[in-house]
């Protein structure tokens, strides 16, 4: 009886390593695929082009408005992707880097639809609060630029909320 079911034991176990033996030997030159297939690869490749990469927008202009206590910064983008994007939000909150001191919010002024491999200008308005004006009259008399950090940075890219616990640190002059 126990020759018997030492059999059993050995055909059960057979019958779960020997399929999964030979699929490994079958993928041993790419395990990779063993996991994802390769379909899902073409797939992917198809969207990310392989020869492009991500690069972060690039400054364009600014202008300001005193009396509204608002600066609008415009950013040139170009879309490596061979898809479609859709830039719903940016928001961050801006602080001194020197002092730690909140400036105010920062955000983007409209959502923006970005083509495949299409370059766009996006603008992002920061608006200041009078206190964060005072702090520069007082904390920053004479600098030529202030670095500030953008903090609690949220992105919406087509419907994919990303919330990023870095800060991202600019410098920007101080002279108009």
């Amino acid at each position: 009886m126990q020759i018997l079911g030492l059999i059993l034991i050995l055909i059960n176990i057979g019958a779960v390593a020997v399929p999964v033996a030979a699929v490994a030997v079958i993928y041993q030159n790419n395990l990779v695929e063993l996991i994802v297939p390769s379909e899902a690869q073409e797939i992917v490749s198809n969207v990310i082009d392989s020869r492009s990469s991500l690069e972060l927008p690039q400054y364009e202009s600014y202008s300001y408005d005193p009396a509204s206590r608002t600066v609008t910064v415009k950013f040139r983008f170009t879309n490596p992707l061979n898809v479609d994007l859709s830039v719903n939000s940016v928001a961050a909150d801006v602080k001194c880097s020197t002092h730690s001191f909140d400036l105010g919010h920062a955000a983007l002024s409209n959502p923006v639809e970005i083509d495949a491999k299409a370059t766009v200008s996006m603008a992002v308005v920061f608006v200041w609060t009078q206190a964060a004006e005072a702090h520069f009259l007082s904390g920053h008399v004479g600098e030529t630029s202030v670095e500030i950090k953008l903090v609690n940075l949220v992105l919406d890219v087509s419907g994919i909320a990303v919330e990023t616990p870095e800060s991202i640190t600019l410098a920007i002059p101080m002279t108009v």
